[in-house]
């Protein structure tokens, strides 16, 4: 389709920081509902009430087309738990 973009198909990382890695198995994503993520960049960390890691990772929606897009997923971890920081989370491309 005209103006449509295109994703390209990309592989999850490996060795990701032991930071990282930890925030990611940490929250559960693999429970949530709707979507599944794929891991692709470790952008960042924040320091707030705790630690805020962003990742850019690839969203694959459960809809019949499973559409795939891009995103910002920030992972804040405080006080050794981590939950899926959902203010911060946004759809970059797709």
């Amino acid at each position: 389709m005209l103006g449509q973009i295109k994703l390209e198909q990309f592989e999850a990382m490996e060795n990701m920081p032991q930071k990282y890695q930890s925030a990611w198995d940490g929250a559960n994503l693999s429970t949530l509902t709707g979507a599944k993520y794929k891991p692709l960049l470790c952008a960042g960390q924040q320091t707030v009430h705790g630690t805020n890691y962003f990742y850019i990772a690839e969203q694959t929606l459960s809809d019949v087309a499973g559409t795939r897009r891009l995103v910002l997923l920030p992972i804040n971890e405080c006080d050794g738990e981590y939950f899926l920081n959902a203010k911060a989370f946004k759809v970059i491309l797709g």
